[in-house]
């Protein structure tokens, strides 16, 4: 009597089984499309490299002072934007909270800064300025805007010889924020 009742009930819960199997792997598909996480920022993707700089060169420290320069773009090197400048004040900030001496030459007024462009040190010049200025060695680097990353090196510069001392790249995505920082978007 109770197996003809549920064959006879079996019809009245079809639609409330195929509901609850349809939520349950609604719900498993939701777990496997799990939320990538944000898009990481530039100053949290510069503190990073410059962190890894740091602890994979520290003889870095025997080539301060360190005049930090502006980031220009990679097809213009008379070129930066908002990005390149603050890319390079981030930097120098790591670097000097990691015992660096930065030397801030902005506030000397011997070296001429174009404004809205910043200290473009990636030139013939950046021998002799470094010179003047007193610093051992420079912080330079390049961007290149690609379709959907942004692509950006670092490299700290000897000035005696012009040899790269210690190098980093990094990536990130072509986010809305980096694009209003390019001055040209």
């Amino acid at each position: 009597m109770l197996a003809s009742l549920i064959t006879s009930l079996r019809p009245l819960f079809r639609p409330f089984v195929a509901l609850g199997l349809s939520l349950a792997l609604s719900g498993c598909a939701g777990l496997a499309d799990a939320p990538t996480p944000p898009p990481e920022r530039l100053d949290e993707a510069l503190e990073k490299a410059t962190s890894a700089l740091m602890a994979a060169h520290p003889e870095l420290a025997n080539y301060d002072p360190l005049i930090p320069t502006t980031v220009v773009d990679v097809d213009d090197l008379n070129r930066s934007s908002t990005l390149g400048r603050l890319a390079s004040e981030i930097v120098a900030a790591e670097l000097t909270e990691a015992g660096l001496r930065v030397r801030e030459v902005r506030l000397r007024g011997r070296l001429y800064i174009e404004e809205y462009t910043g200290e473009l040190m990636l030139s013939r010049l950046a021998q002799r300025l470094g010179i003047d200025q007193g610093a051992r060695s420079l912080l330079v680097g390049t961007y290149a805007v690609g379709e959907q990353r942004l692509y950006l090196t670092l490299r700290i510069v000897r000035v005696g010889d012009g040899n790269a001392l210690a190098a980093t790249q990094l990536s990130l995505p072509l986010t809305n924020d980096l694009r209003a920082m390019l001055d040209r978007w």
